[in-house]
């Protein structure tokens, strides 16, 4: 029976094993009600898969291979699997620790008998005396031991739990860093793709624009020959067509700029990758902006939020085992050890066991413990802090974000009467030149005027394909724990 002091201490250990430790977590941030810039709507767009609201099946298919095949993706895969076997070996700290052990020894001796002759010759009349009779003490066995230990530390004030709970938290924090690496890679995909294809209009526009100067040229030198012009615009035309040819000369290093970069985002060797023809023209046809989105949407959907969300939970339940280590601690230990002679007939059996309950209770360290809790407060405000913070940043970008996209929108509309307009003037230039009341030089002017705004206007397509990537990526796509992995 234990002491009444054990007993005691015991007793009040297992009172207080009832109480917890509360850790405020809560941002200080007031979550406003709305986005200032976002159209509402009754139910939220679908963003999960966001890229295939441009309806591009090339897109999708990079986005695809990215996902699956991308060297940044695959390293935050395998840190998560880090972290969750991490996670395992603290939840197995809970349980009690169990081991089996044998051993097999063979004893040989062979010793001169030490007691006299005379009592040897005394031994020789007792026939129970057994080799004690005789002059040397032999002694032959084969001896087999097997024994069971057992360790179990109690985990009365939770500290082990909380070490368990900071491990998961922190394996959840890195499952959302791979979720936050999917939605970076994908956003590149989209960002390069759209760079891509905007290149490739610009260089029509280009080849377009020095074909209309080299005619333009050929026309003015043909007047200055006839002495109809001067020096001056033969000079001005020609710095003119200069100046397209070295603009035009940029144009594919640019898009094949892109193109690798797309081959390494989709893990692919870069020499000699080629970017697929596609049957959908993306700029020109670009998606609606998202509907309906909210903030609090934000903070679940978001994946560096839910990041720092999980590692203020890891941080506060570090804080949590820190406090604890204050408390008593108790231990159970069991060892049982069994011998066996295996001598045949002269087979002897015997068991061991102990059991030993142990508690230790901190009485000075010197305020080890306390720099240990003061140090992962300060750990836990500072992820607290981060959170705002990031908070903050996300609230901005989707708004700086949305009102962005809502302005290139309406620079696209004004940039595509101008092109209507002139395109047309450009066309009513050429009728009015083969009827005589217009020069060649006047036409040509009004198409190069026309290639110029349409030059703009595929940049502000550009712009707006890379604004409204910018949003999805702010409003954190679709990753969730349940929908993180599949394309």
């Amino acid at each position: 029976m234990p002491p009444r002091p054990l007993l005691l201490t015991l007793t009040a250990a297992l009172l207080a094993a009832c109480q917890s430790t509360t850790i405020t977590t809560a941002s200080k941030i007031p979550l406003p009600a709305a986005y200032e810039n976002a159209p509402a709507a009754t139910q939220p767009d679908d963003i999960s898969r966001w890229w295939r609201q441009w309806q591009d099946p090339v897109l999708d298919r990079l986005i695809a291979r990215a996902l699956a095949h991308n060297p940044d993706i695959a390293i935050a895969r395998s840190r998560l699997q880090e972290a969750r076997a991490t996670a395992r070996l603290a939840d197995a700290d809970l349980g009690p620790t169990v081991g089996l052990g044998a051993d097999a020894r063979r004893l040989d001796t062979n010793l001169q008998n030490p007691i006299s002759a005379d009592t040897r010759a005394l031994l020789a009349q007792n026939p129970l005396a057994g080799s004690l009779r005789d002059n040397r003490l032999q002694k032959h066995a084969d001896i087999l031991s097997l024994g069971l230990s057992a360790s179990w530390e109690p985990d009365l004030f939770g500290q082990k739990q909380s070490d368990a709970d900071a491990a998961r938290h922190a394996a959840l924090a890195t499952a959302e860093q791979t979720h936050a690496a999917q939605l970076l890679i994908s956003a590149e995909i989209a960002d390069q793709y759209h760079r891509a294809r905007a290149t490739e209009a610009r260089k029509r526009a280009a080849d377009t624009t020095i074909a209309t100067l080299e005619k333009l040229a050929r026309y003015i030198d043909a007047r200055y020959r006839a002495g109809h012009t001067t020096a001056y615009e033969k000079d001005e035309i020609a710095s003119r067509l200069s100046a397209a040819k070295a603009k035009r000369s940029t144009l594919d290093a640019e898009k094949n700029a892109a193109v690798r970069a797309i081959a390494i985002l989709c893990g692919d060797t870069p020499q000699h990758y080629r970017l697929p023809d596609s049957p959908r023209d993306t700029l020109a046809h670009p998606p609606a902006a998202p509907r309906g989105q909210t903030p609090q949407g934000l903070i679940e959907r978001r994946p560096d939020l839910r990041a720092r969300a999980a590692e203020i939970q890891a941080y506060a339940a570090k804080l949590a085992s820190a406090k604890a280590d204050l408390l008593p601690r108790i231990k159970l230990d069991f060892l049982g050890q069994g011998v066996l002679n295996i001598d045949g007939e002269h087979a002897l059996k015997g068991w061991v066991s102990l059991l030993t309950a142990g508690i230790q209770v901190p009485l000075y360290t010197h305020g080890r413990i306390q720099a240990n809790i003061d140090a992962a407060d300060a750990r836990l405000k500072t992820a607290l802090l981060q959170y705002d913070r990031t908070l903050l940043q996300a609230l901005a970008d989707v708004d700086n974000a949305y009102q962005g996209e809502a302005a290139l929108a309406a620079q696209g509309e004004h940039l595509r009467t101008a092109l209507k307009s002139a395109e047309q003037q450009a066309a009513d230039a050429e009728k009015l030149y083969r009827y005589g009341n217009k020069t060649l030089a006047e036409a040509l002017t009004a198409r190069l005027n026309a290639v110029q705004t349409e030059e703009a206007l595929i940049q502000n397509r550009l712009a707006r394909a890379q604004m409204l990537t910018a949003l999805y990526k702010a409003l954190g796509g679709g990753w969730t724990a349940d929908n993180a992995s599949h394309p």
